[in-house]
């Protein structure tokens, strides 16, 4: 770019100074021309005028000497009878000149033309005098040439200085404009414009950079949740076989007693509930996690259809007055009558592990509330209970699998530490929030925030 600039600046100075050079030869030539013209038919004039009052004896070699104009004297027939440059006897009749057949008509006449006897182009001036005799008046174009060489060589000498000086201006010209292109910040292209011109290309590069940002920023993103995909899966596969292998060892453990005889007769029911405790807490735990895969790799594909969520939480207090009744938990649920288009399994899901977990992790004797609320542009459902409570830094970690705040207790309750996960994933499912407010010995609030539209 820079070389084809300066390509181009050289080649419009050399462009200019040459036109201009040839316009002032142009000029040059046309005053010299006029002044040699000029001063032909002055001198034509003044001859004239000598042989007139003197006679044709003032045309001597002498008068010849002291001027570079050709003088020729012919008669009425053309003869020469005068020559400044050549011998008169030597020369051809001239009756045929254009400038004496015009000369004799119409008193004088001037032209340019090439000379025979010179051989080069000529300018003549004639003139008829009174005794009927012809007097011509000639130049050559060396007198022209000779004239303007003199002052051309300087003009010239001139013209290659400009030439010179304006190319390196040139080039230092270039040097400066590309200099600013050259130092662009590409990474904020917008910065410092110092070329208007350039403003439009700028702003497409800025967006263009915008954009290849965000690309390596969702690069960046998906690969991080890759990797902590990648990272949650091991996590899920290594906590699924410990959780699975605890109650299968103690199914196994127990059975193997029983097996050996070495269990007494009267201890065998007890050693049979606790089998068939380890493997209902087996059952759960499978289901649970059946649960969350089908949530994880059928989202799209699961039936919504019009529930009634105001009926599947009756149906869920129902369920779980017993387990209610051992604690001497007290159940409350007041609301509307409101449905909603959603997964009726997965919110059954949601809505019984609440109820669930307020049942056991709470205080005995404590207490479960639960309201259904229709607003204005989202279903809100809300449970809170008077149990242990969960503390500040625990509290968004809940909802990962397998994630238990007091493990011990957990195993005592039954818990498979799926049940919170369930409940996320069943809101992502429904693009519902899901806020929790707790405080340790005082209890837990969580509320669902179903949006009423899908779209």
């Amino acid at each position: 770019m820079r070389q084809r600039i300066l390509n181009h600046v050289c080649l419009l100075v050399t462009l200019s100074v040459v036109l201009t050079f040839v316009a002032v030869v142009g000029v040059l030539y046309y005053n010299i021309d006029g002044s040699r013209k000029e001063t032909v038919r002055e001198e034509a004039e003044y001859i004239k005028y000598a042989l007139e009052q003197v006679g044709d004896s003032y045309l001597t070699k002498k008068v010849g000497d002291v001027t570079n104009s050709r003088i020729t004297l012919l008669d009425e027939d053309g003869t020469v009878l005068f020559d400044s440059v050549k011998d008169a006897k030597e020369l051809e009749n001239h009756g045929n000149r254009p400038e004496f057949v015009k000369a004799r008509k119409e008193g004088s006449c001037e032209m340019t033309r090439f000379s025979e006897t010179l051989s080069q182009q000529t300018y003549y001036y004639a003139l008829l005098l009174d005794s009927g005799e012809v007097l011509r008046v000639s130049k050559t174009e060396d007198s022209i040439f000779y004239t303007m060489s003199t002052s051309l060589t300087l003009l010239g000498i001139l013209l290659g200085v400009v030439l010179i000086v304006a190319i390196l201006a040139s080039q230092r010209q270039v040097k400066q404009i590309i200099a600013p292109i050259n130092h662009l910040d590409l990474e904020h292209p917008l910065k410092n414009v110092r070329y208007e011109e350039l403003r439009p290309l700028l702003v497409r590069v800025d967006q263009q950079n915008k954009q290849i940002a965000e690309q390596v920023e969702e690069l960046k993103q998906k690969q991080f949740e890759k990797e902590k995909a990648e990272m949650v899966r091991k996590e899920f596969s290594a906590n699924v076989s410990h959780e699975l292998k605890t109650p299968l060892m103690s199914i196994s453990g127990y059975a193997e007693l029983l097996k050996n005889g070495m269990v007494r007769s009267e201890d065998v029911p007890e050693f049979a509930g606790r089998i068939y405790k380890e493997a209902s807490r087996l059952k759960t735990l499978v289901e649970d996690i059946i649960q969350l895969s089908k949530m994880d790799e059928s989202k799209n594909q699961m039936p919504f259809e019009q529930v009634d969520l105001y009926e599947m939480t009756k149906e869920i207090v129902s369920s779980v007055q017993v387990p209610a009744a051992r604690k001497n938990v007290s159940l409350e649920f007041t609301g509307d009558a409101v449905s909603m288009e959603g997964v009726r399994q997965v919110l059954y899901e949601i809505f019984y592990n609440l109820v669930d977990n307020a049942i056991k992790y709470n205080q005995e004797g404590g207490k479960v509330s639960i309201w259904l609320k229709e607003e204005k542009r989202n279903i809100s459902w809300t449970i809170c209970d008077t149990g242990i409570g969960v503390a500040k830094e625990e509290q968004d970690r809940i909802f990962e699998r397998f994630y238990r705040v007091d493990k011990s207790h957990s195993r005592s309750t039954g818990g498979t530490g799926l049940g919170l996960s369930i409940v996320k994933h069943g809101a992502m499912l429904h693009r519902a929030k899901v806020n929790i407010e707790s405080e340790l010995g005082k209890g837990t609030e969580i509320s669902i925030r179903f949006p009423k539209s899908r779209m």
